[in-house]
């Protein structure tokens, strides 16, 4: 993982972004010229920028806004206010806004607090798929008095160079979903299945392209809600996923897999790896479930050889697998953070388990760094839902989660 550092300008390397920027006007004793920089104009996803702003008067106000757009074409943007320093720089690692999206400094605060523009109560981005667009811009613009408007793009990417993926379907492949390969070369790591929640679809695409970026082969699988699977949350066959399991390490020529569970996939990754348990040898869980809930809207999730798989406790006993649960302390869609520390509970049958749980995050601690994640999202059936926790407290568990659940993969 790359974390964010501070970094200061030098005198040098400030006299040269001064003769580089956009054009700007005479003020007071000379001419200011504002400028936008950063260190990285094309970086991963889950990599920070370092925005460097130059030129501007000592104790000068300058604004900053950032905009993307998502899937769905709509734009999301986040404002910060700043003041400039004794040299007339911003940094944004160093100098917290004095007003805007977000308090505190930080460097990609602009970033994870973006709000879509049509007031949506959807407040989790979804960009542009890893599928269609291996990247996705992010405008930053700054503006003072005085001075001419600056600007600077900042190519956030799903995948390195050489990620390779393919579409499985249901006709050949039995399973409908997205395989993403690392480069050719790269050092064999363990393949990770991975199951969205009452989302729906297939939604754990940008995070499979980021772990074969990460040097994981990555299979993203839909359960319900695609054509040919089920339309909503009902009767879905373990037999399907347990099937997923086994095509991945086919496919990767792998002994051994990690599965990734997300809220109501939690409970299915428990469920295969209880099944698999010379194949499955790590289960992440995020806002997890330790019991069997019934499906959505009503009646049965899961079957098991054509019957209902009883609600109720998940026989962990039965899974020898190391297990990571993560969940946040103010999920507010269920019990989670019960449910993680039952779930990652060691056992002298199976000691390597482990509970991350945070403080003030909501049902949303999945999500990637320095990617907007609310407290509210509309899941393919039903009203929107409340998932509880803020913007700043789920980007503290995403920051700390993700390399957490890196290691977890690699150990």
């Amino acid at each position: 993982m790359v974390w964010t550092t501070r970094r200061a300008l030098g005198s040098a390397a400030l006299a040269a972004l001064l003769l580089t920027g956009s054009a700007g006007c005479t003020s007071g004793s000379g001419r200011h010229h504002l400028v936008i920089t950063a260190d990285e104009k094309d970086t991963l996803v889950d990599r920070p920028v370092h925005l460097v702003l130059a030129g501007l008067r000592q104790g000068q106000e300058v604004t900053v806004t950032a905009e993307a757009e998502d899937l769905l074409g709509i734009g999301w943007k986040s404002t910060g206010v700043y003041r400039a320093d004794h040299n007339g720089t911003v940094s944004l690692d160093r100098d917290a806004p004095i007003s805007g999206s977000y308090r505190q400094a930080d460097g990609m605060g602009l970033f994870w607090s973006m709000l879509p523009t049509n007031g949506s109560v959807n407040t989790v981005f979804s960009p542009p798929s890893p599928v269609t667009a291996p990247d996705f811009p992010v405008r930053i613009t700054a503006a003072a008095d005085g001075l001419a408007a600056a600007e600077h793009t900042v190519t956030r990417r799903w995948t390195v160079d050489g990620v390779t993926h393919a579409e499985l379907n249901l006709d050949t492949d039995h399973v409908r979903g997205t395989l993403f390969l690392p480069p050719a070369g790269t050092p064999a790591k363990t393949p990770v299945l991975l199951f969205g929640g009452s989302e729906g679809g297939n939604s754990g695409i940008d995070a499979a392209a980021l772990l074969a970026s990460h040097g994981h082969p990555a299979l993203s699988i839909a359960y319900f809600g695609l054509s040919g699977l089920p339309p909503t949350l009902q009767n879905v066959p373990v037999e399907y996923t347990v099937g997923a399991a086994r095509l991945l390490a086919e496919r990767t020529g792998a002994t051994g897999i990690a599965i990734d569970g997300n809220s109501r996939g939690s409970e299915l990754a428990l469920l295969v790896a209880a099944q698999l348990p010379d194949l499955v040898r790590r289960v992440v869980v995020f806002a997890p479930s330790a019991e069997i809930n019934g499906g959505l809207p009503d009646g049965t999730a899961w079957t098991e050889n054509g019957a209902p798989v009883p609600t109720g406790p998940i026989a962990l006993d039965r899974i020898p697998a190391s297990i990571l649960a993560v969940a946040g302390e103010n999920d507010r869609l269920w019990p989670a953070p019960r449910w993680a520390r039952q779930i990652g509970t060691p056992t002298a049958a199976a000691p390597n388990r482990q509970a991350l749980l945070y403080p003030g995050a909501g049902h949303a601690v999945a999500g990637l760094p320095y990617l907007p994640a609310g407290s509210t999202a509309t899941p393919l059936i039903g009203a929107p839902l409340d998932l509880g926790g803020d913007a700043a407290a789920n980007e503290a568990a995403h920051l700390d989660a993700w390399p957490k659940f890196l290691s977890f993969l690699d150990s």
